[in-house]
């Protein structure tokens, strides 16, 4: 079994990594709620849904964590990309600067498209049960499009 020592290397740690940190966990975690309470709350008053305030707060949370683990779920892609780097002792993602090479940064883009379709498919499994089905589409799809992880887009050299 790989430790976390051993597959950062001599890698400073990039932003999708907050979520195997839990100092950081709270902190992404943090900034998920508040970008999910945003487009929870303009999608169901753009799509004039009425929702009771209790059912909306009880459905936020339960879409803020499906986000969390969706954000884990390309944390994972990304680790495991890094993994198979460092077997092959291949360079296919760079850490430290995604934009360095092209294959880079379509892995780090897969990740955060993987990440979208693992919260659209979550989210509207979810709201089926509380909506219609093409409320809980638009919502699912909504919140796919804009709490996707975009934060794996930047790099750690922007910020160290």
């Amino acid at each position: 079994m790989l430790s976390v020592p051993f597959l950062l290397h001599d890698v400073i740690s990039p932003i999708f990594m907050f979520y195997f940190f839990p100092p950081l966990l709270g902190l992404a975690a943090a900034a998920n709620l508040l970008i999910d309470t945003l487009v929870f709350f303009l999608a169901i008053k753009f799509f004039s849904i009425h929702i009771a305030w209790r059912k909306a707060l009880r459905m936020l949370v339960a879409l803020w964590l499906i986000g969390l683990v969706a954000d884990i779920g390309g944390s994972l892609f990304l680790t495991l990309i890094g993994t198979i780097s460092l077997k092959t002792k291949t360079i296919l993602i760079d850490y430290y600067s995604i934009y360095s090479s092209p294959v880079s940064i379509l892995f780090f883009a897969a990740a955060v498209v993987l990440s979208g379709f693992i919260i659209y498919w979550l989210d509207l499994i979810y709201l089926k049960g509380h909506l219609s089905k093409k409320q809980a589409a638009r919502i699912a799809l909504i919140f796919a499009l804009l709490a996707a992880p975009y934060s794996f887009l930047i790099p750690t050299s922007w910020i160290y």
